[in-house]
């Protein structure tokens, strides 16, 4: 094992079970080396591949403005995110390569392909891919595909999943931004907005703000490169924020947590307390927090899975 000398972020080769679940049990992330980059997806993906094996396939494609990122209702709330069209997957490689190459196009909003179900919308390329085999449960895979330009880069921002995420990268480099839980409240959420996500912060992590965000924990940053074929472990409810380097493919393998993790993985309990009296505020004058407030406590108590839930939500998405 190694540790980066920057805030540092373990690093482990080839680990077996126990290996990773002795790494899962501290609540931190850290990153797999030497396991991905055997998949033959992290081989073969070319933009040529892909287009031939799932190039017909259709894909929902999420809109943005072009001042995405101006304003947290954009970013941050329901307000700004949703997906204006399908696409054929060919057509959106190619919409990639004009953004690289800096042809224009008479697109007047940006596009991201982050909410393509794996398993549902690239059924041909499945068999690229080795399944992660350290946790026991059934996975939600999500599919990016994204690029970093001159007038633009694909970003997610910051934000947490109520899920354990192994995110693999495929192809090209991705900066990946992480702070831990401390207190949610610093964070600043928009909860005193019905239409805010409370997963997601107000706040641009990568310009620091002092005057507007002074209690949010930017000491805590703490930055990487994920290359190809690595794999970081992102805990449920850490704060990440994630931009594309260059073009670039990820995978996501979101797991559903169970009870017993609460109190196997070191401070998560304290972490999900501090945050749910919140999401119960905010539930009075949301519905889709209370939803999926409802949702997280019916895979917690009554095995019903939230990604299962989850992925129902995506695949209704217009």
């Amino acid at each position: 094992m190694k540790t980066d000398a920057a805030k540092s972020i373990l690093r482990i080769s080839k680990p077996n079970k126990d290996e990773f679940s002795k790494l899962w049990k501290q609540y931190q992330p850290f990153i797999i080396e030497d396991v991905a980059t055997h998949w033959d997806a992290c081989k073969n993906w070319s933009n040529n591949y892909l287009k031939e094996h799932c190039g017909d396939n259709i894909i929902p494609i999420q809109g943005r403005d072009k001042n995405f990122l101006d304003n947290y209702k954009k970013f941050a709330s329901s307000e700004g995110f949703y997906n204006i069209k399908e696409m054929r997957f060919s057509k959106y490689i190619d919409y990639i390569e004009d953004k690289v190459n800096g042809n224009k196009n008479n697109y007047d909003l940006e596009f991201y392909l982050s909410e393509g179900l794996f398993e549902e919308r690239f059924p041909e390329i499945i068999e690229d891919v080795t399944y992660p085999a350290y946790i026991n449960r059934k996975p939600l895979i999500q599919f990016w595909y994204g690029c970093s330009s001159k007038n633009y880069t694909a970003t997610t921002p910051l934000h947490f999943d109520g899920m354990h995420n192994l995110f693999v990268q495929i192809r090209g480099r991705k900066k990946i931004l992480l702070f831990p839980p401390s207190n949610y409240l610093s964070f600043y959420p928009p909860i005193e907005d019905s239409m805010g996500y409370l997963h997601h912060s107000q706040v641009l992590p990568h310009l620091l703000d002092l005057e507007l965000f002074p209690k949010f924990p930017w000491q805590e940053r703490i930055e990487i490169i994920l290359l190809p074929g690595e794999i970081i472990y992102i805990p449920a409810y850490w704060w990440h924020h994630v931009t594309a380097v260059d073009e670039n493919i990820s995978l996501s393998f979101f797991y559903d947590f169970k009870i017993p993790d609460l109190f196997i993985q070191k401070n998560f309990l304290s972490t999900v307390l501090n945050v749910t009296p919140h999401y119960f505020y905010h539930a009075i004058s949301s519905k889709g927090t209370l939803l999926n407030l409802l949702n997280q406590i019916k895979n917690m108590f009554l095995s019903q899975s939230y990604t299962e839930n989850l992925r129902q939500r995506m695949l209704n998405k217009k």
